[in-house]
């Protein structure tokens, strides 16, 4: 379950009394709302009651998820709530359609199955067809207006399989990237016209003989960065014969989206969808 965890009560006070003091800027009516919505947890168990008593140590949590036990549903659902819900995106997919597919796309099967719930999905984001792992939907058009406007603030972890095993154990990469004729992003050292400003730091987790994985922390979300950027490093992601990589030893592209942190639509609060790696990924 994700959610937003308050501090401990100091000392022994009514649930609704504590909320107040932690929610400074909320309105008694709203908290009373949320009561109402089973929202609130007290060291795991959910709570409507605005006289229940908490006291020191106790751990007292909003928690936004719904759970998609019991529905029928293409992929795994990593979050879900009333305003966003993120799927675990298999390698291979589209997110959204192109000129030469339509319907098997990310988007239309996650509203397809949404359609059943008189629900829908709104795109704010979107991964790379050989790309797997988080990939996030809004479920109301605001909800998708606000996500937009605050996506600056979103951190974006990813892990990648390369080749080789780049020096030292940490670094940034900062490149201009430019699509050239073929379709292919080229990373420029210095500014070029047309080009765009990427950036990303990167840790090595682990390395074995032919291959290192590396975490990876974007900066700036453009088309093809991961892998423009390590292939102009000299180290191209396992698979990607696109940018240069020489070996496929995982059968698909090695990149995988696993964190995406940011604030939610509706509460303004963090919230943090993980998504594990593949098998494969570890060395």
């Amino acid at each position: 379950m994700h959610g937003q965890r308050l501090p401990s009560p100091s000392i022994d006070c009514g649930l609704l009394e504590h909320l107040l003091a932690s929610l400074p800027g909320w309105k008694r009516l709203r908290v009373k709302e949320l009561l109402k919505s089973g929202r609130v947890h007290v060291n795991g168990r959910s709570y409507s009651r605005h006289d229940a008593k908490v006291s020191p140590g106790d751990e007292v949590e909003i928690r936004d998820q719904v759970e998609a036990a019991g529905r029928s549903f293409p992929y795994p659902v990593l979050y879900e709530d009333k305003w966003l819900i993120a799927i675990n995106k298999p390698n291979g997919l589209l997110t959204v359609a192109t000129a030469y597919e339509k319907a098997q796309t990310a988007y239309a099967r996650v509203n397809r199955a949404l359609a059943a719930y008189r629900e829908r999905a709104f795109v704010v984001h979107r991964l790379d067809r050989y790309t797997s792992g988080v990939l996030l939907f809004a479920k109301t058009e605001d909800a998708q207006a606000v996500v937009e406007k605050n996506w600056g603030k979103a951190s974006k972890v990813y892990y990648a399989l390369v080749e080789g095993s780049p020096r030292g154990e940490t670094g940034r990469l900062e490149h201009y990237l430019k699509e050239n004729d073929r379709l292919v992003m080229k990373a420029y050292d210095r500014p070029m016209p047309g080009a765009v400003r990427a950036s990303l730091s990167w840790k090595r987790v682990a390395s074995s003989e032919t291959n290192s994985l590396l975490r990876i922390q974007l900066e700036t979300g453009k088309k093809n960065q991961i892998r423009a950027q390590l292939a102009a490093l000299g180290y191209p992601i396992a698979g990607d014969r696109k940018y240069g990589a020489q070996t496929d030893p995982l059968g698909r592209l090695a990149l995988h989206a696993a964190q995406l942190e940011l604030p939610h639509p509706k509460t303004g609060y963090m919230v943090l969808i993980e998504a594990p790696l593949p098998s494969g990924f570890a060395l």
